[in-house]
């Protein structure tokens, strides 16, 4: 019981009386005026012209209930009105009669009707205002807080406009373009990029397209930064298009991805070194001493009459097996390091490696080569190789296909390179980095390899309907085309 009698008071706590403030007693006593007033009025009754002006103090009593409206709103408009209507009930009471009577209180209906309309007004108004005042101190917090980040970061931010002028800057930007912020914000784009050396500032004057790649900018002492920029499009406050560029710079994580690919380059090159010279080795010392071994075994076999048969049939025996062990060495030197590779370059070396695959395994095979047949760069032809070495193995072992198409195309550009297969395919993560995850670590080895050789290599593959891998290498260099051998493709 106590508990809702005190939210009960609670409730009323707001339409208390407001006796500290000077204008509730202004509206009190102004109310009791015209109260005072009117009673006179109706008093009046042998004074018929002033008897006739009743009406007049009553109407009068807006006046109170505008003024406590507008100052203290609905709830100042209500208490006002139930105030004027006790004062009036004497009144109302003792000197009207009849018809009179309904008359003065259908006026203070109205009248209390209008003060309420007004008071709720007010209250709207009020209200709006406040929301107003409210969005108004929460931009300027949120404003406030941005501009601390803005100025606080360590990130360069730039904001610039559809034309590319230079709207604000932070202190790390004046940092990094050897400049004030305040001095950023009366250049162009296009200016601050041939201040810097930018290597992209032919294309700033087109648009901020050119902020969606990496950008590089030389310092005071010539060397380069690189910069990864970031973009965020934003309204003002006149519908204007307004850019801000984050550009962090990533010159460090460049210099060491340099150095990891100048590292995997050079374990790339030493494995090749190593697998060459074992080939090598492997051909000249151990396949001819194998080669020579089955000659003596022939000799002694086809000599040594006073044999017993069934030595010679051990001799044969073994002479078959040196034999099987220098035919398992060529096909391993080969693997290691085929000698066509280097005699003759990438494209035989591929069509006897696709020959090889297709003896090993029954499958289907077919090597297409189109435009202008010639000599790549060592490295070039070497990745080549390896790349089509390892999608004809991942097939051999995991795709269960019938058919496989190697293709070879030659442009002005560029070396393309395609193995199709119709096997089991696989699904293909969106980062090409997670094929580790799946146990694709020889297309993990393709994709690497073929970014060391500044290519690009795109995996294509649905379960059910087979895979493709497209690399794409370009060949800057000057080559030596070598004559068409005029051989078909392989079927």
């Amino acid at each position: 019981m106590n508990n809702r009698f005190n939210t009960l008071l609670s409730r009323l706590y707001k339409y208390r009386p407001r006796f500290e403030d000077w204008r509730f007693w202004v509206v009190q006593i102004s109310a009791i005026g015209i109260a005072i007033l009117h009673l006179i009025t109706e008093r009046a009754g042998d004074l018929s012209q002033l008897h006739q002006l009743g009406f007049v103090p009553l109407s009068l009593m807006v006046i109170p209930l505008v003024i406590a409206g507008i100052i203290f709103g609905s709830i100042g408009s209500i208490t006002t009105s139930i105030w004027i209507m006790i004062i009036s009930l004497p009144n109302l009471i003792l000197d009207n009669l009849g018809p009179e009577r309904y008359g003065e209180l259908f006026q203070l209906l109205i009248l209390v009707a209008v003060g309420i309309f007004i008071g709720k007004r007010v209250d709207l108004e009020r209200s709006l205002v406040n929301k107003v005042e409210n969005a108004s101190t929460a931009l300027s917090a949120s404003e406030a807080k941005y501009r601390s980040l803005f100025d606080a970061s360590p990130i360069a931010i730039l904001a610039i406009d559809s034309q590319n002028r230079i709207l604000d800057a932070n202190p790390s930007a004046g940092m990094l373009f050897n400049q004030s912020p305040e001095a950023l914000k009366t250049m162009l784009i296009t200016d601050l990029n041939r201040g810097n050396g930018n290597r992209t500032s032919s294309t700033a004057s087109s648009g901020n397209h050119w902020w969606e790649s990496p950008i590089i900018i030389h310092s005071k002492q010539g060397s380069e930064i690189f910069l990864e920029p970031a973009l965020t499009q934003i309204k003002d406050n006149q519908g204007n298009v307004i850019t801000q560029v984050l550009l962090k710079n990533i010159t460090e994580e460049r210099r060491r991805e340099a150095g990891l690919k100048a590292y995997a380059a050079h374990i790339v090159q030493a494995q090749e070194d190593e697998r060459q010279h074992i080939a090598r080795e492997l051909h000249d010392e151990t396949i001819q001493n194998l080669a020579l071994l089955c000659r003596q075994l022939d000799n002694i076999g086809s000599t040594s009459n006073a044999l017993p048969s069934s030595t010679v049939n051990e001799l044969g025996k073994a002479r078959k097996i040196a034999e099987n062990v220098v035919g398992e060495l060529r096909n391993f030197t080969r693997a290691l390091r085929p000698p066509i590779l280097d005699d003759l370059g990438v494209v035989p070396s591929i069509r006897r490696l696709l020959l090889d695959f297709m003896e090993r395994t029954k499958i289907i095979g077919e090597l297409h080569v189109t435009g202008n047949e010639k000599r790549l760069t060592r490295d070039l032809e070497v990745g080549m190789f390896r790349i089509a070495q390892e999608a004809l193995w991942n097939v051999e072992r995991h795709a269960k296909a019938s058919s496989v198409t190697v293709i070879i195309a030659f442009d002005d550009n560029a070396v393309k390179l395609s193995i199709i297969d119709n096997g089991a395919g696989f699904r293909v993560p969106p980062v090409v980095e997670d094929l580790s995850t799946i146990g694709k670590l020889g297309l993990l080895g393709m994709k690497e390899r073929t970014e060391l050789l500044g290519g690009k290599l795109e995996i294509l593959s649905t379960a059910g309907k087979g895979t493709t891998i497209a690399v794409s290498i370009p060949n800057p260099q000057p080559v030596v085309p070598t004559p068409k051998t005029g051989t078909p493709a392989l079927k």
